[in-house]
């Protein structure tokens, strides 16, 4: 049977143990409750709880609301004598689930917007732009919470928590952890408050999980992948077809990422990402592109060809190949990564 999971979500033998009720007790207790005459104590299907399926005609299954399990532990207080000792672990159970439920979100999250992860001078790496994506903010957003923790009297220390590389941002856990606590404060959302606070303990062991299965290639890899695109495109631009010989000494080769190596650095020393082109055309590129700090893919190199030699038709047909094959790739990496429960 179907029903809503974002409202009947807590298991009974969950709320038995929270209430500390055998679940044959808190069966009947529901069944009493359900029955009852008393209007402001009844139990109703579909409000306070739904049947899920059946062990026997006899033993319904249920799984209850936010409403109904606060409901049974009001009952239950006031049958007590008014201690509220039940209403207090309830509220203990729900706030486990809700906490659950924010992890997974920034679990999933932190799987799908990870690519720029690398280790790097013993810290691990995110790039600002995976950043803004995983607490689910805008980048001015984070400028600005960077700025007023750099105006605290704990500021980001360049290197540890943050470091410029290559052009682009890159914040360590540390760093992360002190945007967690900065957002977490300053947001004006209670829920993007709780999700951002939550950011600081859910991200450190995954980030290693994602490390071990898709750890990033080193220089050396790099350049070793760059040779080799360079000898498999016979050390000619694969735009104009341009080659060094004695006669063209002005001609200098450069290895292009298709997919930014800084920001899918888990393809940077792969050769099908890398395209042989010369230096002044890759900048031309870049220039084109708004500027060497931004992030670029293969769609927009194939957007430059199409406005720049829009009679390479061969190369445009061969990057649309390409493409595909990178988001294999991509896709491939995906699958390894740890799923995350809802």
């Amino acid at each position: 049977m179907n029903f809503d999971r974002e409202v009947f979500y807590i298991e009974e033998t969950k709320l038995a143990q929270s209430l500390e009720l055998q679940p044959q007790n808190l069966d009947e207790i529901v069944d009493c409750l359900q029955t009852s005459t008393d209007e402001s104590i009844r139990l109703k299907e579909w409000l306070h709880f739904v049947v899920q399926n059946y062990v026997n005609k006899q033993q319904p299954i249920r799984i209850f609301s936010r409403e109904g399990a606060l409901a049974i532990a009001s009952y239950l207080d006031l049958s007590g004598g008014a201690t509220e000792i039940s209403l207090k672990r309830v509220i203990a159970l729900l706030d486990k689930y809700s906490t659950n439920k924010i992890d997974a979100k920034i679990r999933k999250t932190l799987y799908k917007n990870s690519s720029s992860l690398v280790f790097r001078n013993e810290r691990h790496w995110l790039s600002q732009a995976d950043v803004v994506r995983i607490f689910m903010t805008t980048s001015s957003r984070l400028k600005e919470a960077f700025r007023a923790i750099q105006r605290s009297n704990f500021p980001m220390r360049m290197n540890i928590d943050f470091e410029n590389y290559e052009g682009m941002r890159f914040f360590s856990l540390s760093g992360l952890e002190k945007l967690s606590i900065e957002l977490s404060l300053e947001l004006r959302s209670e829920e993007r408050r709780a999700y951002c606070k939550r950011v600081s303990e859910v991200a450190p062991p995954v980030v290693l999980k994602l490390l071990a299965i898709a750890p990033s290639p080193d220089p050396k890899q790099i350049d070793q992948a760059m040779n080799f695109a360079k000898n498999r495109d016979q050390k000619t631009c694969q735009v104009t077809g341009a080659f060094r010989d004695k006669y063209n000494q002005g001609i200098e080769l450069v290895g292009h990422h298709l997919y930014d190596k800084t920001v899918y650095h888990s393809l940077s020393a792969e050769p099908e990402n890398i395209l042989t082109i010369d230096k002044r055309l890759h900048e031309d590129f870049h220039q084109w592109n708004g500027g060497t700090q931004k992030t670029c893919t293969i769609d927009d190199f194939i957007e430059y060809v199409e406005w720049r030699y829009p009679d390479k038709h061969e190369l445009i047909l061969t990057l649309l190949n390409k493409r595909g094959v990178l988001m294999i790739k991509l896709a491939q990496l995906q699958r390894t990564l740890p799923k995350s429960r809802d």
